[in-house]
């Protein structure tokens, strides 16, 4: 991973790189550090908060392991299994630890047969005011803290279907990097995103769109029905076995956008060595453009 804060390479003008590691339905730090490995090829590492709504290893535990391991953790937090005060909490513990970055989600819902109830407390744009006001020394119980906790806060944003002003509620509140669900369109991308750009978002705020690598048929459409971006072609082409060669133009043809900064590569069950190939091309392509 990159020596410079995820802070740092943000400002940097280089692309930024980011990835996504699962923590594992089990006590076994060594699933968490495993990860860590494979995925070298990041320069921080989205650490998710109960996929699916289905018990794994907590994120903070997993994002602590990261730390150790060396790597840069954001931290996912979703509002839908602890009120405000928790959340406060978590993130204060968080920062102790040495987490950098949280990245706030509303959260999967809860699958119908699990016996376990949404808290809800606060919203996405919510939670992102909430961890400004921990950076200010503030506590949703109207506590002052003694050392403040600090962070680069993100949001998530949906390509198509997220609003310019929700955006920029989440922006106003002090989100730094916006990091967006599956993009398998970059002309539908820059279609969303040139809005954005003009009303001077992406100057006031990174954008990371969401990268795969699409491996069957069924895969794309199933990315399709969760809202994600197609263009044509892309099933036929995953089908082929070229969706490596999709992912690398589809990685280089976004980052040549303005308002741009950099990546968020999911690997969904690609090799590690695909996964470093995709990110070494992307570098490559925006270092020769």
């Amino acid at each position: 991973m990159s020596p410079l804060s995820l802070r740092e390479r943000l400002r940097s003008g280089r692309p930024v790189i980011t990835s996504e590691l699962v923590p594992p339905r089990g006590a076994d730090p060594d699933a968490v550090l495993g990860q860590v490995a494979t995925l070298g090829f990041a320069d921080a590492l989205n650490v998710t908060d109960l996929p699916q709504a289905r018990t794994r290893m907590s994120a903070l535990a997993a994002a602590a392991l990261v730390v150790r391991a060396g790597g840069r953790p954001i931290l996912q937090m979703t509002t839908r299994d602890r009120n405000r005060l928790a959340l406060a909490a978590d993130a204060i513990g968080a920062a102790a630890l040495g987490v950098e970055a949280v990245l706030p989600l509303f959260g999967d819902p809860v699958p119908h047969g699990i016996e376990a109830s949404e808290v809800r407390d606060v919203d996405s744009a919510g939670l992102v005011a909430l961890l400004a006001d921990l950076a200010e020394g503030r506590t949703p119980d109207g506590l002052e803290l003694d050392v403040p906790a600090t962070f680069l806060i993100g949001a998530a944003a949906t390509p198509g279907r997220t609003t310019l002003e929700n955006l920029a509620s989440k922006i106003d509140a002090g989100a730094a990097f916006v990091q967006t669900q599956i993009v398998l369109d970059a002309d539908a991308f820059a279609a969303w995103l040139e809005p954005l750009r003009d009303a001077g978002l992406c100057d006031r705020v990174a954008i990371l769109p969401g990268v795969v690598i699409p491996r069957s048929a069924a895969m794309v459409e199933r990315m399709a029905g969760f809202g994600a971006l197609v263009a044509d072609g892309v099933a036929e082409r995953a089908e082929q076995g070229d969706g490596l060669a999709f992912a690398c133009e589809l990685a280089e043809r976004l980052l040549a956008l303005p308002g741009v900064a950099g990546l968020h590569l999911m690997p969904l069950g690609a090799s590690p060595e695909a996964m470093s190939e995709l990110a070494a091309h992307a570098r490559r392509a925006h270092a020769q453009g």
